[in-house]
């Protein structure tokens, strides 16, 4: 069974609910400091062979981070939606999305990058 950890851009309420109904998650603020540097902790994460669960876009862009998650092997989802939903609308995101992202999480070749957008399917990016 997988362990998902959500990254600081999504609500510790959001995964604390996931949490209620038995997911195996874990929110970036109960392991670390909330200002830890991506670059710190994605190795980290990959180590323990949790999956990353993140709305930060840029995961895919920026040099630092992109050099920390691959060479840690770091899989991840990233939603990708044009519009940046309110807090209930992350929750029916994600909600909407858990079953595909808990089947691909199993089923994909990792380390994988997988973008969720809004609608229509699950993409791999890498």
């Amino acid at each position: 069974m997988s362990t998902f950890f959500f990254d600081n851009n999504l609500s510790p309420r959001l995964v604390d609910g996931l949490g209620a109904f038995g997911e195996n998650v874990q929110h970036l603020r109960e392991t670390f400091a909330p200002d830890t540097k991506d670059a710190i902790w994605i190795p980290q994460v990959a180590e323990w062979e949790w999956i990353l669960v993140t709305r930060d876009k840029r995961i895919r862009t920026r040099p630092l981070e992109i050099e920390a998650r691959v060479r840690s092997g770091l899989s991840a989802f990233v939603f990708t939606q044009k519009r940046e939903p309110v807090l209930w609308g992350w929750v029916e995101l994600v909600v909407r999305r858990w079953a595909e992202i808990k089947r691909l999480a199993d089923d994909e070749r990792q380390p994988f990058l997988i973008a969720i957008p809004e609608r229509g399917s699950l993409e791999r990016l890498r």
